[in-house]
């Protein structure tokens, strides 16, 4: 089984304020959309080993973030990012580095990459050494005196306990640990993020509430799932449930969802053909605004098992006999369904089933 998903977290207490919190989230949710931009098929999980990880499936590894905020303007130095705090039993915690480097010694070939993210900027030294990775030339090779620096650095972390593998996995840290300046200022970090997500939709044709809908519920889910505490072992699919977000799921629920709230004027015309009162056409329109709000709550599980369910039956109605518009023997072949299911529900309107049906005809 995967040492990620079988291995105790470090920790699990999250980012130590407000501001740091929420500007980790607004960042996952960015590295989100651009996973969404690039049509990626990844899993984020958020608060997993570090603040964020990602799953590729097709290569089964994994990448961790760390995500570091400072209030003043100075660069990132190799003493900065390797300096450790004490705690208060006495002993010292893991710095930045160090953190990272304990990801390659624990986890091996599942962890491909790791990345330090901050708001500030990197100094020289820094800056240099990741110059040296990025055109995939060795850093021990090409700079001697700046390796054993940094190796210097980690080993003295390790001096209680130095693991045998301990060259061998310093190489994959140092040629695999990447940082990053952050686009995200601290002071606008919520309207950039917001714009990064509208931009994403501008070419999408979806009205600017339904918009901002789903970027809220996006928000609220990273931040829930950064919260979410786990026990581990953990199966893939609980992890997923409780701390990942799912990139290619998104991307088509987002998609469908966009172009069934782009199709209203249509919709409505069809709905004129049906030989429906004004009073029901507008019921039923009203209806599918709220249907479109709903089935694009993530959180909503149960809604969107209702509607799976609710979608099947009407297809295999629609293709099975032969009907002029919608009738009571639906219904009552839906609630049959959802019975089947455990997932009748007491709010389960009579509408929600019309405008899964018109939808199916419509289409």
């Amino acid at each position: 089984m995967s040492s990620v998903l079988t291995v105790e977290q470090r920790e699990q207490a999250g980012s130590d304020s407000y501001n740091r919190f929420e500007y980790q989230v607004h960042w996952i949710v960015c590295h989100i959309i651009g996973k969404l931009q690039e049509d990626a098929e990844c899993i984020v999980f958020c608060e997993f080993h570090d603040d964020m990880a990602e799953f590729s499936p097709n290569n089964q590894q994994y990448q961790f973030f760390q995500i570091k905020t400072k209030e003043d303007s100075s660069d990132w130095t190799i003493a900065e990012m390797s300096k450790r705090e004490k705690k208060k039993s006495g002993s010292y915690k893991k710095s930045f580095l160090g953190f990272i480097f304990y990801n390659y010694l624990t986890f091996g070939a599942e962890c491909s990459h790791c990345h330090f993210v901050s708001n500030n900027d990197f100094d020289k030294e820094v800056l240099l050494w990741q110059s040296y990775i990025e055109d995939g030339k060795r850093l021990q090779t090409e700079n001697i005196a700046l390796y054993e620096k940094i190796k210097d650095r980690i080993k003295n972390e390790f001096l209680d306990d130095m693991p045998s593998n301990f060259d061998s996995v310093f190489e994959e840290f140092i040629q695999n640990t990447f940082v990053h300046k952050s686009e995200l200022q601290l002071t606008t970090y919520e309207s950039q993020t917001m714009g990064k997500f509208f931009n994403h939709l501008a070419d999408k044709n979806i009205p600017s509430n339904t918009a901002n809908l789903i970027f809220q519920q996006l928000l609220n889910d990273v931040r829930k799932k950064s919260k979410e505490k786990i026990k581990v072992p953990i199966s893939m699919k609980s992890l997923v449930e409780k701390k990942g977000v799912d990139i290619a799921q998104i991307g088509k629920k987002i998609d469908g969802n966009i172009k069934n709230s782009g199709n209203y004027d249509a919709f409505h015309d069809y709905l004129i053909t049906q030989s429906l009162s004004d009073k029901d056409i507008n019921r039923i329109e009203s209806a599918k605004t709220l249907h479109d709000t709903r089935w694009l709550d993530v959180n909503d599980v149960k809604y969107q098992e209702i509607v799976v369910v609710l979608r099947k039956t009407i297809s295999t109605y629609c293709e099975s006999c032969e009907t002029n518009g919608f009738n009571n023997d639906l219904k009552r072949l839906c609630i049959q369904e959802l019975q089947k299911h455990n997932l009748l529900s007491d709010s389960l309107d009579k509408s929600l089933v019309e405008v899964l049906y018109y939808e199916q005809k419509f289409s």
